[in-house]
């Protein structure tokens, strides 16, 4: 289902071309690579990228950081790059 996920997510990133990364890192003030899940999910609300709760623990459960609250969203961003076709 992970899988599904990221397809749907990129296609919408590659269609509506979509940089996300750089409001993760304006979100990341240690600039750790890590913001808090509650952060992240407000950066698609900011997008208006449609995203349930089972596919957001799905994403939470793959790029969850050391502290349980908190997403890699370096690594979130890498492969939704590969599924958005940004990277072949």
């Amino acid at each position: 289902m992970l899988h599904a996920t990221m397809q749907r997510l990129g296609t919408e990133v590659r269609h509506r071309r979509l940089l996300m990364k750089p409001f993760y890192q304006d979100k990341d003030r240690s600039y750790s690579g890590f913001i808090n899940m509650t952060r992240f999910r407000s950066i698609f609300d900011n997008f208006k990228m449609l995203a349930s709760e089972k596919e957001f623990a799905l994403i939470n459960k793959r790029f969850q950081a050391k502290a349980r609250n908190e997403i890699n969203y370096v690594e979130f961003d890498y492969v939704l790059r590969h599924y958005s076709g940004d990277l072949e």
